[in-house]
């Protein structure tokens, strides 16, 4: 077999790896895209995609069952096909997969389906090498193992991006049992509806499922060690978000850990112990049951037989270590980042570097390094600018500082910041789509009034938070948002009324 050599040769074919293997492409590079599993990776067909199409079934069911006397709304039997709820979701996702087919044919990359792992790097100005292998994966399952076969071929490169992304934590009394012990695939892809579940881990991704499942009707229980749902979101946010979804008879337990968990033949039990000092609090532990428990307590790197310990790529904590290093609040962003790991012509980006651990972060990284490795000088990412986004109902998104790390970094509200709040409780376009729960708050600096933080509870708050995001980025200012003129009614004059709060000419409050 002829020897096939390439520019670049990227590994994964996730939001990191496809948009970096295109963008590299455009910039008049030789380029292949390896990956054992569908094209889009976790988040087009196991993360961002599908569950959007899930969340969408639920609220549209949940607003039709719930509320339909408030729209003048009459039926008889309301009903719902589980099977055809699952089974739009994964056809979402298939369409997009073969979208992705398409843009590879169109710029000229070649895509293999197999198991890549890397054998030489470039040191010395040589070129990298990739080993290509038959593999098996069951790609319904939360951290199924791949299975290796026989070596195909080998590629070689004059560089070498890895983005292979993340796969689930589990814990170590529930490992993913594909049943009783879900991870987010199985949560997903369920032949059945269970009447009870257990979600472990109140984060974007638990709430995400633990929104879905109620609106159905399942019986859900949420337990979360730290004190509040949406620990990394702002503390009202979070408060006011989880008693709404106490409202709705979901059953939270917040400050409450997980020491075991037991599979029973009807479900399983989980038992649960108060946080006191930081630790169990053995003497007041309690057993909850249900038929199904959801472990959602985050994510680590994936590179499970990706390369030779012998190679020398350095790994840390479950995550591949390059030149990027997390920013602490106030840093300034590192145009020097050129997502380097420790061995010469390779490079890794998105998840399997470690936080933050999102899809839009890995597709950026990815396009500024194949930038660099083409010798062009991209404006560097600002990682205090990355918006964060939880699509339950209502949803939940932010962007910047929280005052708790404002707070935390040793600034003072009143004297260093200062807040403005808006509910959507008076606002008009709300009230008239019906969803006039949450509200908007900004925080602006001071004397002079950038936006430091920004945070949204309600409908369309995934949407409505590129308007702040862009505004940090660019450093405007309250004052700046407030003389831009927003169209009425729409949902994005509440950005407008939380700016003018912000600064004590709020209008409608």
């Amino acid at each position: 077999m002829a020897e096939k050599q390439y520019d670049l040769i990227v590994i994964g074919g996730g939001p990191g790896g496809y948009v970096g293997a295109i963008r590299a492409a455009q910039l008049g590079m030789k380029v292949a895209c390896v990956d054992r599993g569908k094209l889009g990776g976790v988040c087009l067909n196991w993360g961002c995609i599908p569950t959007k199409s899930l969340l969408a079934n639920a609220e549209l069911y949940e607003k039709v069952s719930n509320h339909a006397d408030m729209w003048g709304l009459t039926f008889d039997n309301l009903g719902y096909d589980w099977s055809k709820v699952i089974g739009r979701s994964r056809g979402v996702a298939d369409k997009l997969n073969k979208g992705i087919g398409f843009l590879f044919k169109k710029n000229k990359i070649d895509h293999f389906d197999a198991h890549a792992k890397i054998t030489r790097g470039a040191a010395g100005g040589g070129l990298c090498e990739v080993e290509l292998h038959d593999c098996e994966v069951q790609e319904t399952l939360t951290h199924a193992p791949a299975t290796i076969k026989k070596k195909t071929e080998t590629l070689k490169a004059k560089n070498v991006l890895i983005a292979t992304g993340s796969v689930a934590r589990d814990l170590p009394f529930a490992r993913f049992d594909g049943d009783k012990i879900m991870g987010a695939r199985e949560a997903m892809n369920t032949k059945t509806q269970p009447k009870s579940l257990i979600v472990i881990g109140a984060g974007a991704i638990g709430m995400e499922f633990a929104y879905f499942y109620m609106a159905y009707g399942t019986k859900v229980t949420v337990v979360e060690m730290l004190p509040g749902i949406l620990p990394v979101e702002d503390s009202e946010v979070s408060a006011a978000l989880e008693k709404m979804f106490k409202k709705s008879g979901m059953d939270i337990r917040t400050s409450t850990t997980t020491t075991n968990v037991e599979k029973t033949k009807s479900g399983v039990k989980v038992t649960v112990a108060p946080v006191k000092d930081g630790k169990a609090d053995e003497s007041k532990k309690e057993v909850l049951e249900a038929e199904k428990v959801l472990v959602a307590i985050g994510v680590k790197g994936r590179y499970d037989g990706l390369f030779d310990d012998s190679l020398g790529i350095k790994t840390e904590r479950d995550s591949i270590v390059t030149d990027y290093t997390p920013p602490k609040p106030g840093d300034d962003p590192a145009p020097a980042i050129r997502y380097a790991t420790s061995v010469p012509g390779i490079y890794a980006v998105g998840d399997v570097i470690g936080p933050p651990w999102l899809a839009h972060v890995a597709s950026e990284e990815a396009v500024i390094c194949v930038e660099r490795l083409a010798g062009h000088d991209p404006i560097a990412m600002d990682y205090t600018v990355i918006p964060g986004c939880t699509y339950c109902h209502p949803q939940v998104a932010s962007i910047g500082f929280t005052e708790r790390a404002l707070n935390e970094q040793g600034l003072k509200k009143g004297q260093d910041y200062q807040v403005g709040k808006y509910s959507l409780a008076a606002h008009g376009k709300a009230i008239a789509a019906g969803a006039n729960e949450g509200f908007v708050k900004l925080i602006r600096g001071l004397p002079r009034g950038e936006i430091l933080g920004a945070h949204i509870l309600g409908d369309q708050a995934t949407e409505l938070i590129g308007e702040l995001t862009l505004a940090r980025r660019l450093e405007a200012t309250t004052e700046e948002i407030n003389i831009t003129v927003h169209a009425h009614p729409t949902m994005h004059e509440a950005v407008h009324e939380a700016s003018l709060a912000s600064e004590g000419k709020l209008i409608h409050g």
